[in-house]
């Protein structure tokens, strides 16, 4: 690649890299994405929607470890839990069809044996509690499934809590009102399951108290720094601080109205704040390709990857720091909690 130095190329191959967030499951199931073929890069300004990622570029990228997103369908009423399921068969089928690039792991020591054997670890993120339909009956046999991190709510509003950014009349969002009653047993059923708590979605009072209920590190696995580039999917420091108190990460996303313009250099900005206000080892990476937003062009497809690591050591980023940022603040969290 143009303009990557051979210190960073080797920096970006000896790194596990982990991406807290992304939508490839999506994708696939809305339009029939094949993770299996080389599609060409989306053409759309910001490569808008779709596009940024299939196996042959995740490999090409150097992408470790990939955190999968289960969107339930909030307006799915009493077959929301029926979605989920059918989510989770996807995986299986995706899993099944690609057993020789990509593999279910769900612990550092699954996810670092993957790695060494030239394979992409996975595993599933629940983005948002609805498909749980107030229950935690089913959280055990989902974990069996796959299940790394529940994150509390999405877009609309459910029986644990209520969104930061919410779609249409009915979204419920409120900056002040808490978890509620569900929401307090779904966080500690969580951290007695060695289920993550992932706080992306949830309104700033449900994420502090998420924090201060959880028992087990809390992760953001996709947001940004308000105090960068204002926007209502970022957090403030305080949010930065408290997820971080409970010795949990942060994942930058990539998508350009969150972060603002500047590509790779405005997401090691979002980085060097981080860094400030908590910390290095609070860094990580949660880039929601296939999310159906818009994102920077050097950043557009996951073979562009190596960018980053060029503008983290422009930026003077240590190789140590970069490799923390990149999977190792993360190994660390998850093997805390799913040993």
């Amino acid at each position: 690649m143009i303009g990557i130095s051979e210190e960073a190329r080797a920096i970006h191959g000896r790194a596990l890299i982990v991406d807290l967030h992304c939508d490839l499951l999506l994708t696939s199931g809305l339009l029939g994405w094949d993770w299996g073929r080389a599609h060409r890069p989306n053409p759309l300004p910001g490569a808008a929607l779709f596009g940024h990622c299939d196996i042959p570029r995740l490999q090409q990228g150097n992408l470790g470890c990939l955190a999968l997103g289960l969107v339930s369908n909030p307006f799915a009423g009493p077959w929301r839990a029926r979605h989920v399921e059918a989510l989770f068969d996807r995986l299986d089928d995706k899993l099944g069809r690609h057993a020789d690039a990509i593999e279910l792991a769900t612990t550092p020591q699954a996810i670092r044996s993957a790695r060494a054997r030239g394979k992409i670890a996975c595993f599933a993120g629940l983005e948002g509690a609805h498909g749980l339909m107030g229950r935690v009956d089913d959280l055990e046999r989902y974990k069996a499934r796959g299940l790394g991190y529940v994150g509390l709510v999405h877009f609309t509003r459910n029986e644990a809590c209520r969104p930061m950014v919410g779609w249409g009349a009915g979204s419920g969002r409120r900056r002040d009102e808490g978890l509620t009653d569900y929401g307090r047993d779904l966080v500690a059923e969580l951290n007695r399951l060695g289920v993550l708590v992932d706080v992306a979605h949830a309104n700033r009072a449900g994420l502090l108290e998420a924090c201060a209920r959880s028992t087990a590190p809390v992760i953001c696995s996709h947001t940004a720094c308000t105090r960068v580039q204002p926007s209502p999917r970022g957090l403030d420091d305080a949010q930065l601080k408290a997820i971080a108190d409970t010795g949990g990460v942060i994942g930058v996303i990539f998508v350009t109205p969150f972060i603002g313009r500047g590509g790779a250099r405005r997401v090691v900005e979002h980085l060097d704040h981080l860094k400030r206000v908590v910390g290095v080892d609070h860094c990580a990476l949660g880039t929601d390709w296939e999310g159906f937003a818009v994102y920077p062009s050097d950043l557009d497809s996951a073979e562009k990857l190596p960018n980053l690591t060029q503008a983290l050591l422009d930026a003077g980023w240590t190789p140590e720091e970069i490799l923390k940022v990149y999977g190792e603040n993360f190994l660390r969290v998850l093997g805390g909690v799913a040993g």
